[in-house]
This record gives C-alpha cells, sequence and structure tokens, in this order.
C-alpha cells in the first residue's frame, strides 16, 4: 500500500458518514481493481463497525486494535469484487447528513412507518428518510424537485439534491428546478439532466430507469437515456433495454410489470437491435381519448378532427404509445400480444402509400383522427387514418414500416389501439 494513498483518506470519510460521491466512486473502483486494497478496506470496515457496536453496548470509548487476516474476510473481499456491487449497498451507511425539510403535497393511501407516520397533506416535515409501506407520498425539495413515491419503498435524504432509493419506486420531476439531482439505488446512479424520469429498485437487486421527458446519466455506467428509453441495470452493471412499460394517465402510474389481466395487449416488441437505442413502448388500459399521448418521446396528442367527434370506436380501448423515430428501417416490424379476441386498430398517417401488409390485413374504417403538436413552433394537426382487423383468437400478431412517399421515404409512426371483440 503507497503511503499517503489518497484512497484510505476516501474510505476513512465514508465510514465516518462524510464521504462524497467522488470518494464512494474511488473506493469502489479500489476495491473491484486493486486486491490488497479490496483486503484491507473489508477488514476495516468489519473493524470500525465491531468498534461502533461495542461503544453502543458497553458505553466506553472504542479502542482499535490490530485484526488478523482470515479466510471469511478475504471471502468477502473477493464475493464485492466479483459482484461489481456497490459499496454502500453491501455495506450499511451511516448518515451524518442533517435533515432535509420536505414539502408533503399529496397522500394517496399512504402508509408511512415510524416517526413520521403522521405526516398530512402540505405539512413541512425534515426528514432523513421515508419508509412507506403503501400508496403514495407526493413530495417537494427544497430544490423544487418534485418526488412521487409508490409504496412499498424505502427512500433515504442525503440533502436536497441527493437522494438514495434502496427499494420501490420513485418518479422524480426536476421541471421547475434541481437541474443535477442525483438519485441512487444500490447498483446505479442517476442523475437528471432536465426534466422528468422514474427508477425503481427492484428486490431482485437490478435498477429499472425509463424516462418520461429531458434526459439522464447513469453515472457508473456512463450511458445517457433521452425520452422514452428505458434500460435495467444489474448487480454486475450489465444493460438492457426495457420494451414494455405499463402505463396510467397521471406521472407516477408507470409500471415494468406486465398490463393487467383484463387490458386487451399483452406486450408488445419489435426486431429492432439494441445499437438502435432503448426505446420503449407504453401500453395504457383504456387510455385512447382525446388528449391521450401519441409518442412516448414525444409530446403529440390525439383529438378530433375539426367539427366531428372523437370515433366512439376508439374512445377508451387500451392504447399502446409508439415512438418518433428509426423510421427509415425498410424491414422494422412490431410485434403485438392480444390476451382474447379483439378489434385491433392501427392509426396511419394520411400521407404517402400504404405497405402490402395494412392493406391486406386490415380495412379503412373511413374514421379519422387528428395528431396535434402542441409543443411545435408552429401548432398543427396532422390527419390520421383508422385502419381496423379483426382478431378471433388470443395470439401474436405482426405489424410492418409505416406508409412511404413517392420517393420511399417514410411519412410518419402509426398508433394502435385494441378494444375486446364484442360476441
Amino acid at each position: 500500500m503507497i503511503p499517503n494513498d489518497p484512497r484510505l483518506d476516501a474510505l476513512q470519510r465514508y465510514t465516518d458518514g462524510m464521504a462524497t460521491p467522488d470518494d464512494v466512486a474511488m473506493v469502489e473502483r479500489a476495491i473491484l481493481e486493486d486486491a490488497e486494497f479490496c483486503s484491507l478496506a473489508v477488514e476495516y470496515l468489519y473493524l470500525d463497525s465491531a468498534m461502533e457496536e461495542f461503544a453502543i453496548v458497553e458505553n466506553v470509548a472504542p479502542v482499535a486494535k490490530p485484526v488478523k487476516h482470515s479466510r471469511w474476510l478475504l471471502a468477502a473481499a473477493a464475493a464485492v469484487a466479483v459482484m461489481g456491487l456497490s459499496l454502500w449497498q453491501w455495506w450499511p451507511v451511516k448518515s451524518s447528513v442533517a435533515q432535509v425539510e420536505i414539502e408533503v403535497l399529496d397522500l394517496v393511501d399512504a402508509t408511512v412507518a415510524g416517526p413520521n407516520g403522521g405526516m398530512r397533506i402540505h405539512d413541512r416535515v425534515r426528514l432523513d428518510s421515508l419508509d412507506l409501506r403503501s400508496g403514495e407520498a407526493h413530495l417537494r425539495l427544497p430544490s423544487e424537485v418534485k418526488l412521487i413515491v409508490s409504496g412499498p419503498a424505502e427512500l433515504r435524504f442525503i440533502d436536497a439534491m441527493h437522494a438514495r432509493l434502496l427499494r420501490g419506486k420513485v418518479t422524480v420531476d426536476c421541471s421547475a428546478g434541481g437541474k443535477g439531482f442525483i438519485l441512487e439505488t444500490p447498483v446505479t446512479r442517476v442523475v437528471d439532466v432536465s426534466t422528468q424520469f422514474g427508477v425503481e429498485a427492484r428486490a431482485d437487486g437490478s435498477t429499472d430507469v425509463m424516462v418520461i421527458e429531458g434526459k439522464v446519466e447513469l453515472g457508473a455506467q456512463h450511458a445517457g437515456l433521452v425520452q422514452g428509453e428505458a434500460v435495467r441495470v444489474t448487480a454486475r452493471q450489465a444493460i438492457s433495454r426495457i420494451v414494455n412499460i405499463t402505463g396510467g394517465l397521471q406521472p407516477g402510474e408507470w409500471s415494468t410489470q406486465p398490463p393487467p389481466n383484463d387490458c386487451n395487449i399483452a406486450s408488445v416488441s419489435d426486431n429492432f437491435g439494441a445499437a438502435e437505442g432503448f426505446h420503449f413502448y407504453r401500453t395504457v388500459p383504456r387510455g385512447l381519448r382525446p388528449g391521450a399521448v401519441v409518442y412516448t418521446n414525444r409530446p403529440h396528442v390525439w383529438k378530433a378532427a375539426d367539427e366531428q367527434s372523437f370515433p366512439a370506436s376508439l374512445m377508451n380501448a387500451d392504447v399502446v404509445q409508439t415512438f418518433h423515430g428509426e423510421l427509415r428501417r425498410s424491414n422494422y416490424a412490431i410485434e403485438i400480444i392480444v390476451a382474447r379476441p379483439v378489434e385491433l386498430f392501427v392509426l396511419m398517417p394520411k400521407r404517402g402509400a400504404p405497405q402490402t401488409w395494412l392493406t391486406e390485413n386490415f380495412t379503412r374504417t373511413g374514421e379519422e383522427i387528428w395528431l396535434d403538436e402542441i409543443e411545435a413552433p408552429v401548432r398543427s394537426h396532422l390527419p390520421f387514418e383508422v385502419w381496423k382487423r379483426i382478431v378471433p383468437q388470443a395470439g401474436k400478431i405482426t405489424l410492418g414500416p409505416g406508409n412511404r412517399d413517392a420517393n420511399g421515404r417514410p411519412t410518419g409512426m402509426y398508433g394502435i389501439a385494441a378494444k375486446t371483440l364484442s360476441p
């Protein structure tokens, strides 16, 4: 070990509860890359813990004593290095950070454990942690960052710009401020670049991250995610695309679990490669109506055509938010698995020539809805035709590319919806 090694100072600050994010990253990297430091760190941490317990139980000042190497300590060090576990997950962090003042915006069927169990809407409370057993807690930090915590969840507040999610799901909104807000989980660190994202620390040790709007960065993975993308990060730091998100009409209503049993659309997939991004499809049960979002990565919404009512055939249908992009691939395919006999709808831009897969398997209904570009520099409405197919049994349906113009260029991405087929 090198004398005056800065990693030792970082390790000491860590055990004192005063480590910065850079200190934690330095110690984690040293444990993974330096076997000698790994062994020393394990012994140091166990010794520190033992001294703390002795001080608490005996109520006397702890005295440091040399600790001999032992096989089980070396095995623990090896396990940390091999598994690539984050240090703060593997070792309980001692917090010496002052509590953060939190404004309670809303509580929805919320059950809060511990001394904060009596908090109410509009309260301002000082918290260093939140143990939400069930329901939702809507909170605002001094940095103007808003959090929707969905129980069961356990959250630690480091300061107004930094929190740790030990388990459960949090939806973060930084649109009013708080750019650079950090949300850590046991396996990754999510840094806000702009606006809204969701994070779930799963029971299997992995973490799901999805971007609702804007952009985030995954610290240890050096990966950037943009609106409409979602990934799963494992304990070994592997990243994989999350293809399906189940959504609702509110920001916190999202899940990586399959849609409920009464939803007609069980899953969506495609033949896009991982190199083409981490886009997801969002299925919203009974979500098609005026104002429903069209794409996961654009703010466009559906609306009725001028002087017409929104088509009754589509109202409250299960809808898939597709994504706007990757449209130049001539051979892309989207696979829909329906859970029962359905009327399957494709909402296709009213431009260009329909492709064979559409004309041979679907029928124009004569109905029309519009896509409203609500945040375009010049707000415009784009007409979409409604195509329908009767699917008599549960199973897989393959859809192909969107319409093309005379030069073979795509004219826009389509939408997908389904309703239960009436007897």
